[in-house]
């Protein structure tokens, strides 16, 4: 399992055009010195929260290192990360379109927002039964919404039509950061920070459309949730979050 996972591993960096020199410090040197430290292969872990926990680990490993390895082990890891995530998890479009009933289910059943909205920063946990799906919490996306006055936060006037079930102008609960690769961030990215609010149009143009007109919509919701993001510890660059959306990043 280990070599075939490995050799997966290298096949994934291969089809990105990295280095000869770049995929060996990530698949082997990097994987070495981990497990020489902390007596784990991250080619033997299956599940992600195990995975997210070696991550945290090595970041911490990271800190105490007198030279600066410039995060070539968490980046090993992150790498690792991502590869399962892009050869394993399933498609989830029955778990979204679940998740946005719920939330519209939920944003009926409320007649008011809190004063205060306190979101968990520890992760959130995997479904049961499963090894890499995240789960979600549909009240924390009501929320969102309502934050946003039922608003698309691409652009205001963007009211498609009026929900039936809360007789307001439908819009949908977005992970800016894809709720997939919550393994690689320490806190939740399950919280009201990282969730916008977008009308279905947007809503599908960032998941399906055009790559130049990814990056336009999702740059403008960077610029607007970075700084929140930052403060609630989930703290990402432009460049890594289009890498997640699986973006060409030469078009940017």
């Amino acid at each position: 399992m280990t070599n075939k996972q490995k050799q997966d591993f290298i096949y994934w960096f291969e089809l990105k055009r990295l280095s000869t020199s770049t995929i060996a410090k990530y698949s082997n040197q990097a994987h070495n010195r981990i497990f020489k430290e902390l007596k784990i292969s991250f080619y033997e872990l299956k599940v992600l929260t195990d995975l997210q926990d070696l991550l945290i680990k090595v970041k911490r490993l990271e800190k105490q290192m007198p030279n600066d390895p410039k995060r070539m082990y968490s980046s090993a890891v992150s790498n690792y990360i991502k590869y399962k995530i892009h050869s394993e998890t399933p498609d989830n479009h029955h778990q979204d379109l679940d998740y946005l009933i719920d939330v519209e289910e939920t944003l009926a059943r409320t007649t008011s927002l809190p004063t205060h909205i306190v979101t968990p920063r520890d992760s959130t946990g995997l479904i049961s039964g499963t090894t890499n799906q995240f789960s979600r919490n549909k009240r924390v996306g009501a929320h969102a919404i309502q934050l946003a006055n039922y608003t698309c936060q691409i652009d205001s006037n963007h009211r498609l039509f009026i929900s039936r079930k809360t007789k307001k102008n439908y819009v949908e609960a977005h992970h800016l950061i894809p709720i997939a690769y919550q393994a690689m961030f320490e806190h939740s990215i399950d919280t009201i920070e990282n969730i916008v609010s977008l009308c279905s149009s947007c809503h599908r143009m960032v998941h399906f459309g055009l790559d130049t007109s990814r990056i336009e919509l999702l740059e403008q919701l960077y610029n607007r949730f970075k700084n929140q993001l930052r403060l609630v510890g989930t703290p990402i660059k432009f460049k890594d979050l289009l890498e997640l959306y699986g973006i060409d990043q030469t078009l940017y």
